[in-house]
């Protein structure tokens, strides 16, 4: 599930506050390392399974591994682990993490924005 309306799509910053202030907010960086893109992963643990509050992000100028490197945020995704096959786009968010999930988006569009 994707979040539309949380104001970060289009958001360029360079690399490095970007990921600093991911990893201040939860997330991770992870997936397949990459020169163009990135994967920010905030897990969220239920009960039978686990979810990930996923926001990517582009270099538009340079390689992501340079901190200079100005990177621009596409919508935030909401994904379901599903094992051993992967994780799945199209899941509704459990009510348990509506909560911590408006503040997680809500902590890095405020730091995004300063």
């Amino acid at each position: 599930m994707a979040f539309e309306d949380t104001g970060l799509k289009g958001i360029q910053k360079p690399f490095g506050e970007v990921e600093r202030i991911m990893n201040e907010a939860g997330f991770v960086r992870g997936g397949a390392w990459d020169y163009s893109k990135a994967n920010f992963d905030k897990k969220l643990s239920g009960e039978e399974r686990d979810y990930y509050l996923r926001i990517r992000v582009y270099a538009v100028q340079g390689r992501l591994e340079d901190p200079k490197a100005t990177v621009e945020l596409e919508n935030p995704v909401f994904l379901r682990h599903i094992f051993p096959h992967g994780l799945e786009e199209e899941s509704e968010i459990p009510g348990e993490f509506k909560e911590e999930i408006d503040r997680a988006l809500q902590q890095v569009k405020e730091n995004l924005s300063k």
